[in-house]
């Protein structure tokens, strides 16, 4: 029997906390040698879009097996009507290796794509933070600013955010208002973020910088989750310069795929040694920010570790609750 579970189903069952435990763990049992993620394959032209197929497992005692299908179509929206991103996740018996479970991979992509953040928010942001910044309005930022909100034990007090379309930085502003209660402030233009603010958080869809290192504040934490090709950024490299912490979500992911990183050690700015896994800081193997002044990166470009494990905790709480639909094949 396989259950499907639909995106309403999925929302039942998943909530931002439990999405942030979930992707720390795996980000330390990926450290630990208990993980194995390959690198993902890429299928592009002739299709108007990039489709990607990441496939992971994780032991221990989570012990999870899945493989994740996601596309980003940037003409959906307009031509269809339908989202940018779309995404299934098949979650795998560890033991015989039976599909056990086919759900929407669509939120749980922007749910642990926004705990990435949250967990770097709360190993390399200052605990004194309360200011949050980000680049977009849509889907995916919104997620990032309830993961930031958990990832600071809900001491988040407000959200400046910018974004292209009027309309979607309103939308933003009302949800977030609603959902979270934080207050949000929409500014004119992407340099009035840089101000005044603890966190930034870039997540879109721009292939050039965003902004200019010198005009960031000493303090900042940065996390960067748009950009995830190896001539793609969101960031300059002054910014990477600049930073006293360089991490990923997975640095063997990130030097292949993050032109962030990739374009600074090109130049010879950095090196790669100067990049480490974020989860070598939750193992307590790296230290992590050592004072007030510094400011720290976050980079992540998405790994299957973070879909196999919540989407394993989906699954679980789905038998648990009986919520889905069985279907045999």
């Amino acid at each position: 029997m396989v259950r499907l579970l639909t995106r309403e189903n999925v929302a039942q069952l998943l909530k931002m906390p439990d999405a942030l435990a979930y992707v720390e763990e795996a980000y330390k049992q990926l450290i630990l040698g208990n993980a194995i993620v390959p690198q993902r394959i890429a299928i592009t032209e002739p299709a108007p879009g990039l489709t990607l197929i990441m496939p992971g497992i994780i032991g221990g005692k989570m012990n999870a097996l899945a493989t994740k299908i996601v596309s980003v179509y940037k003409q959906n929206p307009e031509k269809y009507k339908m989202p940018t991103v779309l995404a299934k996740i098949m979650v795998q018996d560890i033991n015989n290796g039976d599909i056990v479970c086919i759900m929407d991979g669509s939120l749980i992509t922007a749910m642990r794509t926004g705990a990435a953040t949250g967990v770097s928010v709360k190993y390399l942001a200052r605990k004194d933070s309360k200011t949050l910044s980000i680049f977009s309005g849509g889907i995916q930022a919104r997620k990032q600013v309830s993961a930031v909100y958990w990832g600071l034990n809900k001491k988040l007090e407000k959200c400046k955010v910018y974004d292209l379309k009027k309309d979607t930085a309103k939308d933003f502003k009302n949800e977030i208002e609603r959902e979270i209660g934080i207050e949000i402030e929409i500014v004119e233009s992407g340099d009035d973020l840089l101000n005044n603010t603890d966190i930034i958080v870039t997540a879109t869809t721009s292939t050039t910088p965003l902004f200019a290192g010198e005009q960031i504040i000493e303090g900042s934490h940065i996390s960067s989750i748009g950009a995830h090709a190896p001539d793609a950024r969101e960031l300059d490299s002054m910014t990477i310069k600049r930073a006293s912490l360089l991490t990923a979500g997975l640095k063997e992911a990130c030097l292949a795929e993050a032109g962030d990183y990739i374009i600074p050690i090109r130049e010879g700015i950095i090196t790669q040694d100067d990049v480490f896994s974020i989860g070598e800081i939750i193992t307590g193997n790296k230290a992590g920010r050592s004072s007030d002044s510094e400011i720290t990166i976050f980079k992540s470009v998405g790994i299957s570790a973070q879909d196999v494990a919540v989407g394993k905790l989906v699954y679980d709480r789905a038998i648990k609750e009986g919520i889905g639909k069985d279907i045999d094949f």
